[in-house]
């Protein structure tokens, strides 16, 4: 008998996400973990930005983790452009980025997991037996908060780190209040680490893994690097990053999958300890060897006590980076930099583990972007743990089991769904398909304007115009002749347009497109600007419903039309004309 078990919304989890187990008779046919939130379209936003606007772009992929963006963005960008920032600065972002581990772990550990382990649906309910955790834990996240707007100028969003430095320093004041607090913190740090680390931990699901995360360098334990360490013995630099991810796509997800050398992998807290614990010192090096053992290599639930000994690790590391901050009493100002070609990767690890942010710049502008977070690295890794414990549970007769313990492995591995649901739906053209919207067009009886210069292959969009003139067509003008008429668009107000000109979409010469006004106004990338006098006249309903008819030059350069284009007008001229 086929019997499908559905978790509609998963609870305690960051964003919109759903799990789907299918059940065959006494095996689990599949399991789909789905990314329920709408694509952030964040790459493709970035193309045509500048790198500083896409330090502030980038970030708004996820109000969770917006540090680590931001740092990874920053860290791409300065790869790129060659730029070089002082220490003082890399400490500050150090500790920006420690604050950003404490609040996303602290909620984590106490309000998204613990109710789990403690028989209580939600935090809500547990502070009525746990009152004091839940209001330092609380307490614990506001101080994360309050590191990161010290530095980023804001709870979320912060925009105060710049591409070679930050706006604003903060002061000594405020730099040794944080030291202080952090102190203050230990004996909770120490009680929270116990915790996690002695909580009884099914041993439902396990298995084998490969683990990855960024090699910081110097034998430390850190938060970025210039390569990838996987648990392979595999090094690889940042600008060979797909030779970890080899990004592909499903068809049940808006996140796009990673698998490395065919096989799926861990990255986050447990990847860092199991690959970095050896280096870590002091207490939580001691909370480490006391704890750590091998089922820690297999199994994903303990994602939790690795939180909980980085949390110890972010908050020794603190007083350190303060001090050394403080070492450096001149605020040194933005390096200087020129934005040149280039390209650069941004390694760092977000709180759930390595995140990749690369760019390519060209003429000033960003040509390509791909970011590549945790969450959809560990897709293909939560479904598989969770095929593995509904297997194994099913095979035990305890099928009740199911639904709740794959709650549990997802939610180990903290999934930020907002900011793994970047992916955009790529559809290839039909050959032939302008043609058929064009003709579906005049049916609507639109206004046809002919833009451009008479030079080269910017000439085409005059050059249709005048041929449909020549014809005694109806309703077709030229730029100039509407430019400033404003009885012209009095008469004309409510109807649809169809702008015709040469347009550099990077297709082979005399190549036609027909594009919405709307999604040319939206994508920056494309090469045409159309005059803002013109669009002044246009309401947004006429915007909605109005066309851009774009032909591929192959010069702007030439005295004529060049052979593909005239080609194109022709074309364009017989549709027009039936």
């Amino acid at each position: 008998m086929r019997k499908t078990i559905t978790i509609d919304h998963l609870a305690r989890v960051e964003g919109n996400g759903s799990l789907v187990a299918t059940l065959d008779g006494r095996v689990v046919t599949e399991v789909k973990f789905l990314i329920n939130e709408g694509p952030r379209l964040i790459e493709r936003l970035a193309v045509g930005k500048t790198p500083e606007e896409d330090v502030s772009l980038a970030p708004r992929i996820c109000a969770i983790c917006t540090l680590s963006h931001k740092n990874a963005v920053i860290r791409a960008m300065e790869n790129a452009l060659g730029l070089q920032v002082p220490a003082k600065v890399t400490l500050l972002r150090e500790l920006m980025h420690l604050g950003e581990f404490i609040e996303s772990h602290s909620l984590h550990l106490y309000y998204l997991a613990l109710p789990d382990y403690v028989g209580f649906p939600n935090a809500i309910a547990m502070a009525s037996r746990f009152p004091f955790e839940v209001k330092i834990a609380l307490e614990m996240k506001q101080f994360g908060n309050h590191i990161m707007k010290v530095l980023s100028g804001r709870f979320i969003h912060g925009e105060n780190p710049v591409i070679g430095g930050f706006g604003r320093y903060p002061t000594r004041e405020e730099l040794l209040f944080i030291k202080a607090r952090a102190i203050q913190f230990m004996p909770f740090v120490h009680k929270t680490t116990e915790l996690f680390c002695s909580l009884p931990y099914p041993d439902i699901p396990e298995d084998d893994t490969i683990f990855a995360c960024c090699e910081p360098g110097n034998g430390e334990y850190g938060l970025w690097g210039d390569e990838i360490l996987v648990s392979t013995g595999e090094k690889i630099y940042r600008d060979d990053y797909p030779r970890l991810t080899n990004e592909f796509l499903v068809p049940h997800s808006t996140a796009k999958r990673s698998r490395y050398q065919g096989k799926t992998y861990t990255v986050g807290a447990q990847a860092r300890i199991n690959l970095l614990g050896e280096r870590l010192r002091g207490e939580a090096e001691r909370m480490f060897r006391r704890f750590y053992h091998e089922r820690w290599k297999r199994n994903p639930l303990f994602q939790n006590p690795a939180q909980a000994i980085e949390i110890m690790y972010c908050f020794e590391r603190i007083p350190e980076v303060i001090d050394e901050i403080l070492k450096y009493p001149e605020d040194p100002g933005i390096v200087a930099y020129r934005v040149k070609d280039g390209r650069g990767t941004g390694l760092v690890e977000a709180p759930r583990g390595l995140l990749i942010h690369h760019y390519e710049i060209k003429d000033g502008r960003i040509a390509y972007a791909d970011i590549i977070t945790p969450t959809a690295q560990n897709a293909e890794e939560i479904e598989r743990y969770c095929l593995l414990a509904a297997q194994k549970l099913l095979e035990q007769n305890q099928e009740e089991l199911i639904k709740d313990r794959l709650e549990l492995i997802v939610r180990a591995f903290d999934p930020c769904i907002s900011c793994s649901a970047h992916l955009v739906e790529v559809r290839k053209v039909e050959e032939g398909s302008w043609e058929k919207k064009l003709e579906e067009i005049k049916g609507a009886r639109p206004v046809i304007i002919g833009l451009g210069s008479s030079y080269g292959d910017d000439l085409a969009g005059l050059a249709v115009v005048e041929k449909l003139k020549e014809s005694q067509a109806n309703e077709v003008y030229s730029e100039e002749e509407v430019i400033d008429n404003e009885s012209f668009w009095t008469r004309v107000e409510g109807r649809p347009f169809i702008f015709i000109d040469a347009l550099n979409f990077g297709a082979s010469p005399g190549k036609i497109t027909l594009i919405p006004l709307m999604q040319l106004l939206w994508n920056s990338s494309l090469s045409h600007r159309l005059m803002s006098t013109l669009l002044s006249w246009l309401s947004p309903e006429m915007i909605k419903k109005s066309y851009f008819l774009g032909i591929q030059p192959l010069s702007l350069e030439n005295s004529s039309v060049s052979q593909p284009v005239a080609e194109a007008i022709e074309k364009i001229i017989h549709i027009l004309k039936k």
